[in-house]
């Protein structure tokens, strides 16, 4: 059965929560009881949270982690694995360690997006090997600690690089193709890279191991033109068990988020 997480954060908030930090507690409540099985969990560093305490937080509000979100830090602390700093590329890999180490704990995969690096089209060979060459030691660590790291495709105008479903699939086969290796894939972005949605899901195969919702405007879902059931009868017929997660920008509002989540979800479910 395919499950449903939504977006909350514990440390600094994000346009893509529909509660802020202050409000976490009322996040988690709000999460159980619109129907979400699990929460996707923004964590941009560990300096000020616990991963046990977030899962004895989510344990008891009866929710799962569907995976760390990482790409805060980049945004924040300005790292990254393609940053022109070594020592920026390190922090980089050692932050993507400790959220391994938290997956563990939280039982979750762990997303890399942002986190990768941005790029730029005129390095993109010399960019791409450089993130090959930095990746590799996170994915052997997520080997040995049994955690899925989640390579996310990225629409051209946010990032230079893995922008399409096909893209990462290439990336993923030139990193040795590790298990520990699978595909977030965001309809915003696929909206805009991928000629069919149907295409895609069947190229990812076993790969795609999350989904993140958003309508084509990245608003909440039926303010764009994306066909949601179309979407979730593809993935339900290919045998997809992991999350479809809430990834949308509080519009047209947070309220509207909050409120259509459960409708959402059921309607769904039903298919």
């Amino acid at each position: 059965m395919i499950k449903f997480s939504a977006t909350i954060t514990c440390q600094y908030d994000t346009p893509f929560a529909p509660f802020p930090v202050s409000q976490y507690d009322e996040a988690l409540s709000w999460v159980k009881q619109s129907g979400f099985d699990g929460a996707e969990v923004c964590i941009s560093n560990y300096d000020s949270i616990a991963a046990w305490k977030i899962k004895n937080d989510l344990d008891k509000a009866g929710l799962t982690c569907s995976t760390i979100s990482t790409g805060q830090s980049r945004i924040l602390e300005n790292i990254s694995l393609l940053h022109d700093d070594p020592e920026a590329q390190k922090k980089a890999q050692r932050r993507i360690r400790e959220h391994i180490d938290a997956a563990v704990i939280l039982g979750s995969k762990v997303t890399i997006g942002l986190l990768r690096g941005l790029g730029e089209a005129k390095r993109l060979e010399a960019q791409k090997a450089l993130l090959l060459k930095n990746i590799l030691p996170c994915v052997k660590y997520a080997e040995d600690k049994g955690v899925t790291l989640l390579i996310e495709a990225i629409n051209r105008y946010e990032t230079a690089m893995l922008n399409s479903a096909a893209q990462t699939i290439d990336f993923i086969a030139e990193a040795g193709g590790s298990p520990s290796l699978g595909i977030l894939w965001d309809l915003f972005h696929a909206n805009i890279e991928d000629p069919a949605f149907d295409t895609a899901i069947d190229a990812m195969g076993g790969r795609l191991r999350h989904v993140h919702i958003a309508d084509s405007n990245r608003y909440f879902p039926g303010y764009g033109h994306i066909d949601f059931h179309a979407v979730y009868d593809k993935l339900k017929s290919t045998g997809f068990k992991d999350y479809m997660s809430f990834e949308c920008f509080n519009l047209p509002s947070a309220q509207e988020v909050k409120d259509g989540s459960r409708d959402f979800i059921g309607d769904l479910r039903k298919r």
